[in-house]
């Protein structure tokens, strides 16, 4: 895979979310070479701000844009999971529909940076941390290691610990918080 499809990819990514006036915040393997440590992916994952009506109503403008959709499949995992998965081969954007006060928070947190010829929003580190801990695959906790090692003594824990908090009781399941635990600890070694 050449850097400069995955690039063109983006562009296209972001240009149709743009154009598509899509609200999003930059999260996934993007969001961790911006704000964490280098690595590699093949797809760009943003939380997107629409309702379900107007995440319906992307699925068709997506298929026009020349992403590779299947429309009815798209609007069940659209019904299912909240999430839509748009693909131009080999690469995927994901939208995860924002569904959570947290998620507005670290939109409005969120700061601008210039990649792929836009202004992309993406998240503050302890942000970033809160969703890969939620995510909590391996790969994905691995990230939040190497976020939290990469600005580790500037970390605003009291955030980390507000923000999760609540999504663990609203979940009645403290399994992110025991999560989080680890990843701050496991920075802290080299």
């Amino acid at each position: 895979m050449a850097r400069s499809e995955f690039d063109s990819f983006c562009q296209k990514a972001f240009g149709f979310l743009d154009r598509c006036q899509v609200r999003y915040l930059v999260i996934g393997g993007l969001a961790v070479v911006v704000v964490g440590e280098p690595r590699t992916t093949a797809d760009a994952d943003v939380i997107g701000y629409l309702s379900s009506q107007e995440a319906e109503a992307l699925i068709g403008k997506a298929k026009k844009a020349g992403f590779q959709v299947d429309v009815e499949t798209e609007k069940e995992r659209l019904r299912m999971t909240g999430t839509l998965r748009f693909r131009r081969r080999p690469f995927q954007l994901d939208v995860i529909l924002a569904s959570l006060p947290f998620e507005d928070a670290a939109l409005s947190r969120s700061q601008p940076r210039r990649l792929f010829g836009r202004n992309l929003r993406f998240p503050t580190p302890e942000d970033l941390i809160v969703f890969k801990v939620l995510a909590g695959r391996q790969k994905d906790l691995l990230d939040a290691e190497g976020i939290a090692r990469r600005h580790r003594g500037k970390l605003d824990r009291k955030y980390l610990e507000d923000s999760l908090r609540p999504i663990c009781e609203l979940a009645e399941d403290m399994t992110a918080w025991k999560r989080l635990e680890d990843v701050l600890r496991n920075s802290l070694s080299p």
